[in-house]
């Protein structure tokens, strides 16, 4: 038996919480310690080839960079090379001088191209067109692009070289315009490029040697080169002391080698063939891979400080947790547990804030009929009470001078407002944020009219307030149990959707009959399209003026107002897509417009809107109508003529003779679409007319606008309404 007793007596010291600390720590010190001398003594072997291979794979990413933009910028160039341009070779067309000096402005202008400028060098005149302006040889490259290396003359001998592509190498532009001082430019890159050897014109392309340096070699070190296939230096940055030359550098045969106190890489592109070599001092590689003895030193005395900390860790926290876990252990709603420790009280506010965080979020999630253990577990004191639900929902006033809007803080007080003014006279009743501009309060009561003349003079408090918003309160009928939580509350957000647009606080305690459709009839909704279409503004607006008057908007609940205006943006936008305007003149009229319609706070705002929106909206189908293009009026045509057959880009191409990935782009340049969004638009703007018809079936309404798969038809559809055709039809209110 005295043998057991150590036994037993070490058995039950391994139970406390203090040993089982003790050897948590001292395990985890252990791990940490072999794992960290382990990592020490690989890594001590392969940082130098890591380090080595890391500069390997900073080279090869410059050397991609470099091949794939150089081809970009090759593809993108013959690309330019567009009717207006081949007419260069042949006398020159002033008048098509100024297309052509925009094109080479919105290529400069792409920031990803690194081009700082494109120049047209014409044999006949002697004239150069540029980003800027038009000139001669002479100016351009003596005073606007002047350089040592690239004289005037150096440029007129290029037009006797039979080549069509030809990369320079780098060398510093300067500008000196006036005289006495010049400006530089920077290191630029030429390259040259010619239409099927033409010798009448050659382009060329000017890249900004700096920034593709900065884009393509992230290395801190600025011994960079690169060679073309002639070993002559395309771009050159160096440090302290002079690079190795090509032939120098290629003798080795080796992609990277040692040369005194210099580590060297050399990489050759598969693509232009130019070769790109990288320096690294060799002493910063061997003291990166180099272990310090003084880590060493920092391992053991944090191994040492670590073990010390654990045992007074695992001391210091043994008796208090103790303490914590009775205090849990003895908490409950009835009987708080405060004691004289901050921390044992900090725990216990925490715990309660957590328990009636989870109390209110139950009673949310039962509110909106999400299952949840939380919602199941939420109790209800009222369960067969009777109940209304107040929701008071805000609408912020909307700032133009781009100051944050106080609806936060502002909604929080409304909050406490409503909760001190409930509860002196009805206490069981709670009030929550359920949503960033609602506030719901669950009274538990059936004296409706105590609660009307409380509402009443909460909204005379609320009238001072419509500097920052406007409320809308709403009272439900009173609910006989907690089971009609449910439907209450979609009682309750369905009120508050009859809100009218007006400027003072409103209390709704009924449903508001619902308006007859809110629209305009079939005949007056086509006169107004057509006067629309054809750029006439005023009539467009009047007829939608006279629709007002009729009306007595001040009374219509808002929901009603805001689907009519948005159902108005819609049919301008549907009427831009089969007709197409000027993208510069429309976008603007457009661009938020329904962000600008939620944001109307009365309803003759909401009017004044509408009616600019139309006349703007005419103005710019005016302009577009006015405004001839031959090819994209023949697409257009084209399109609407045949479009329930199958139409492919590369045969509206053929029959214009063009290009078809030029026409694909000279349409979206004229129209702001591709053609190919433009028939499938124009397909389900055409679909949306015939779905009107409800003797129409959708099968025959997809082969009549050239879908011949329905899944096709159902897909294009909801893509571009956002609903199916079969939703589409249901909304439209067709029997």
């Amino acid at each position: 038996m005295r043998q057991l007793q150590p036994m037993l007596f070490f058995r039950r010291r391994s139970y406390s919480l203090f040993m089982r600390l003790i050897a948590g720590f001292l395990c985890i010190i252990v791990l940490l310690v072999s794992l960290t001398v382990y990592a020490i003594s690989v890594s001590k072997r392969s940082v130098k080839q890591e380090i080595v291979n890391y500069n390997t794979l900073m080279l090869d990413n410059a050397m991609n960079g470099y091949e794939k933009h150089l081809d970009l910028v090759k593809k993108q160039m013959y690309l330019f090379f567009s009717e207006e341009v081949q007419r260069l070779g042949a006398p020159p067309r002033y008048d098509e001088f100024p297309q052509v000096i925009s094109d080479i402005s919105t290529w400069v202008a792409n920031p990803y191209l690194f081009i700082d400028n494109i120049a047209f060098v014409l044999a006949q005149g002697n004239a150069v067109l540029e980003k800027n302006t038009s000139t001669t040889a002479r100016a351009m490259f003596g005073k606007f692009y002047a350089s040592e290396a690239y004289p005037p003359d150096f440029w007129s001998a290029q037009f006797s070289d039979s080549y069509t592509y030809r990369v320079f190498p780098s060398a510093p532009f300067y500008n000196s315009i006036f005289r006495g001082s010049s400006e530089p430019i920077g290191d630029l890159i030429p390259v040259v490029f010619k239409y099927d050897g033409n010798a009448d014109f050659f382009m060329v392309v000017f890249l900004h040697a700096g920034k593709m340096y900065d884009a393509f070699q992230q290395s801190k070190y600025d011994d960079f080169v690169v060679y073309d296939e002639d070993g002559r230096v395309l771009y050159r940055r160096e440090g302290e002391k002079p690079f190795l030359s090509y032939a120098e550098l290629t003798k080795p045969g080796k992609d990277r080698f040692v040369r005194g106190d210099d580590y060297y890489f050399i990489r050759k592109g598969t693509g232009t063939g130019y070769s790109y070599a990288y320096r690294v001092p060799a002493r910063q590689i061997a003291y990166q891979s180099r272990l310090s003895a003084t880590l060493i030193a920092i391992l053991s005395a944090a191994v040492l400080l670590s073990i010390l900390i654990a045992v007074m860790f695992a001391v210091r926290i043994n008796n208090p947790l103790k303490r914590v876990i009775e205090s849990l252990r003895s908490m409950n709603e009835a009987m708080p547990n405060r004691s004289n420790i901050r921390e044992f009280n900090l725990i216990d506010d925490e715990l309660r804030g957590s328990r009636e965080l989870r109390r209110q979020v139950g009673f949310v999630n039962r509110l909106k009929a999400i299952r949840s253990r939380e919602a199941e577990g939420a109790g209800l004191a009222f369960a067969d009470k009777p109940f209304v639900f107040i929701l008071c929902q805000v609408q912020p006033r909307h700032r133009e001078s781009g100051e944050p809007e106080p609806i936060d803080k502002w909604l929080y007080y409304i909050k406490a407002y409503i909760d001190a003014n409930l509860q002196p006279e009805f206490p069981d009743s709670q009030t929550f944020q359920i949503e960033r501009n609602q506030i719901l309060s669950l009274v538990p009561t059936d004296r409706t009219a105590d609660l009307t003349g409380l509402l009443e003079r909460m909204k005379e408090v609320f009238d001072h307030d419509t500097a920052y918003g406007i409320v809308t309160i709403v009272m439900t009928p009173v609910h006989r149990s907690s089971d009609e939580l449910t439907s209450a509350y979609e009682e309750a957000q369905l009120l508050a959707r009859d809100r009218r647009l007006t400027d003072e606080t409103q209390i709704i305690v009924e449903p508001v009959p619902a308006p007859a459709i809110v629209g305009l009839p079939p005949d007056q909704e086509k006169e107004f399209l057509v006067q629309l279409k054809e750029g006439n503004g005023q009539r467009a607006a009047d007829i939608m003026q006279r629709l007002y008057d009729r009306w007595e908007s001040g009374t219509m609940p808002a929901s009603a107002l805001l689907r009519f205006a948005e159902s108005t943006v819609s049919k301008i936008r549907v009427s831009a897509i089969q007709f197409p305007t000027d993208p510069d003149r429309l976008s603007p009229v457009l661009a938020r417009a329904e962000e600008r319609i939620a944001r109307c706070e009365t309803a003759a705002e909401l009017e004044r809107l509408l009616l600019d929106l139309v006349r703007d909206a005419a103005e710019a189908f005016k302009a577009k109508k006015e405004e001839k293009h031959p090819v994209t009026d023949f697409v257009i045509e084209y399109v609407n003529a045949h479009l329930s057959e199958v139409i492919y880009l590369d045969a509206l191409a053929e029959k214009l003779k063009m290009n078809s990935s030029y026409l694909s782009s000279y349409f979206k340049g004229k129209t702001g679409v591709n053609i190919v969004d433009y028939i499938n638009e124009t397909r389900i703007a055409r679909a949306k007319e015939l779905l009107s018809d409800h003797r129409a079936k959708i099968n025959d309404v997809a082969t009549s606008v050239g879908y011949r798969n329905i899944t096709s038809f159902n897909r294009m559809f909801k893509k571009f309404t956002g609903m199916t055709p079969s939703e589409f039809r249901k909304r439209q209110d067709i029997p």
